[in-house]
């Protein structure tokens, strides 16, 4: 119990026992933490702790200190190492205390043979796995739906021209599209439309990005004028771009933003040059900077790539270096490094990276498969 200070007399006595009591207090710290053990310790301060609550007055606290001091003393010396083996004294015990346990979630599998909807999204190749394994959180959500939460929108998207299998693909990639409604999801279509989307553009569009149909009409307008503005994209430029790479429209703009910095004041290219990598190669705004960038030094340093050489070939940016790299030098020890597209024996950028080690061997290096993968076992 706190004690009770009714007076500004038993205030004062109060306020001198506690700076005696931190003075004394320090004095034996040092003894309690010399203890050989932990319980020895605790022991120790339980026993300071009580004799102090038992005092009934405030003036017991300076009148036997003394006898307090000795008293945890002897407590202290007379407390024995106790042995690991022991069992845990009550209030030792740290049963009560647990792991931090994730929320789980129900799997498909113990409702599939009761549940119409699973049933219906099977027969739509639903990848119910990947749901379960990337998507937890929208497990509940479909087992509380039914069929007729469904089927309307199953019908819509086959009504745009989707098969089944890309409206299957679609559900697995973004099964919350059951959440949005059917008036809504008409009107982005309609709004799509409206920008002189045609029927194959907006069929493109919503099965390349299943997410797309999940923003408002506002946020997709907003995005596609951030691609016009700092692109410099006429209208056409811009649905050329949203059809090619639906993903990069809803793409994090502060993404894109770090990699126009990157391509505009690390590389050396100029906004007009950006304008025509992202009408040539629109994922290149969505890939990682550091291996775009380690890609760009090695073309530009070690092979001697121009800018303008990569910018008839913008793609060959998102190669990997160490890809990059061992080709370069196969082609080098072979003398077959000629990447004028003036002069004879030229290789391609795009021919010498993206087919596997065995084309690139016979039909750009000229050679074998064993002699390259002899070379890259030397690297």
């Amino acid at each position: 119990m706190p004690v009770k200070i009714q007076n500004i007399s038993i205030l004062n006595k109060f306020t001198n026992s506690l700076k005696y009591f931190s003075k004394m207090f320090k004095c034996f710290h040092l003894k309690v933490l010399s203890a050989r053990n932990t319980s020895s310790s605790r022991r120790c301060l339980s026993v300071f702790s009580q004799l102090l609550m038992q005092s009934s007055e405030i003036e017991l606290v300076e009148k036997n200190s003394k006898q307090i001091e000795e008293s945890l003393i002897k407590s202290l010396n007379s407390t024995t190492k106790k042995s690991l083996l022991e069992p845990l004294s009550d209030s030792e015990d740290i049963s009560h205390i647990s792991t931090y346990l994730k929320p789980t979630y129900p799997n498909f599998a113990a409702y599939a043979n009761n549940s119409e909807v699973l049933q219906e999204l099977i027969k739509l190749d639903v990848n119910l796995h990947y749901i379960e394994k990337k998507l937890t959180e929208a497990v509940p959500f479909i087992l509380k739906l039914n069929f007729e939460d469904i089927k309307d929108h199953i019908l819509f998207l086959n009504q745009l021209g989707m098969k089944f299998e890309d409206i299957g693909q679609l559900i697995t990639k973004n099964p919350f599209i059951f959440k949005e409604k059917l008036e809504d999801l008409d009107v982005r279509i309609n709004y799509l439309k409206f920008k002189k989307f045609d029927e194959i553009m907006i069929l493109r569009i919503i099965s390349k990005n299943p997410f797309w149909l999940s923003y408002s009409t506002q946020d997709i307008d907003k995005k596609l004028g951030f691609f016009q503005m700092n692109f410099k994209l006429a209208g056409h430029e811009v649905r050329l771009v949203a059809t090619k790479k639906p993903q990069l429209i809803t793409h994090e703009q502060e993404k894109v933003k770090l990699n126009m910095f990157v391509i505009r004041d690390e590389m050396g290219f100029t906004i007009e040059d950006m304008k025509e990598m992202i009408l040539k190669t629109p994922k290149l705004f969505m890939s990682g900077q550091q291996r775009m960038l380690k890609c760009f030094e090695y073309l530009h340093n070690e092979m001697g790539i121009s800018h303008l050489q990569i910018l008839e070939e913008p793609q060959i940016l998102t190669c990997r270096e160490n890809r990059l790299k061992a080709r370069h030098q196969f082609l080098k020890k072979l003398g077959r490094d000629q990447f004028d597209n003036k002069k004879p024996n030229f290789v391609n950028l795009l021919e010498m990276v993206k087919n596997t080690d065995g084309i690139f061997a016979v039909q750009v290096a000229k050679s074998s498969a064993e002699e390259f993968n002899l070379f890259l076992k030397s690297m």
